[in-house]
């Protein structure tokens, strides 16, 4: 029996089976690094998570933190800002003094949860609150359903425009019925690379 929770357990499952039908790369597909940067959750915790390794305890409060630290790390990299501008942006936002902003995004002051629901439209985490509270597994099963749900919408798991969406985040290509050739495919996820290179050079 596994020792993961059964919801998780199941989405690995077929996971695994979608991408064994296809023969496609799994470590590609369930990159460690880009899923624990979309979880805030550590590669370690993901690696043994995804190897059907059992979570590991924690208290709500150390995760909360934890998780809080991650996403403002992986904020100030994409935007190409400083730590002290999002300090004092997040300290506006929360209207408390930038020194306790400071605190809260290192992970050195827990955050109630008013301000952690502030922390979450912040930083653009449409789950919310839970994102930050959920057990890993909860969190790593919610993005794990979206990438097999991508997966299982698009005929081609190993195609260019999957590795795109996976490597981004991207949740859905919604591309009203057309089945593209692999070429086109390719042109397409170099054109959107591209423009997502204008976008973090703009941010910067």
């Amino acid at each position: 029996m596994s020792a993961l929770p059964d919801p998780l357990a199941e989405t690995l499952t077929r996971l695994d089976a979608r991408i064994a039908e296809a023969g496609a790369d799994r470590g590609r597909l369930l990159g460690v690094a880009a899923l624990a940067e979309r979880t805030a959750l550590g590669e370690d915790e993901v690696r043994a998570l995804l190897d059907g390794g059992a979570p590991e305890a924690d208290r709500v409060d150390d995760r909360v933190r934890r998780r809080v630290r991650a996403v403002h790390e992986a904020y100030v990299a994409r935007s190409g800002k400083r730590a002290g501008e999002v300090g004092r942006e997040v300290a506006e936002r929360l209207s408390i003094s930038p020194e306790w902003a400071r605190q809260l995004l290192l992970g050195r002051k827990m955050p109630n949860v008013p301000d952690l629901t502030e922390l979450a439209e912040f930083f653009g985490i449409e789950e919310g609150v839970r994102f930050f509270t959920d057990p890993a597994a909860t969190v790593l099963n919610r993005e794990l359903g979206r990438v097999l749900a991508g997966l299982e919408e698009d005929t081609d798991v190993d195609g260019p425009l999957v590795e795109f969406a996976t490597r981004h985040g991207v949740v859905t290509l919604a591309l009203r019925g057309q089945r593209l050739t692999r070429r086109k495919q390719e042109a397409l996820a170099v054109m959107l690379e591209g423009l997502l290179g204008i976008d973090d050079e703009e941010a910067r």
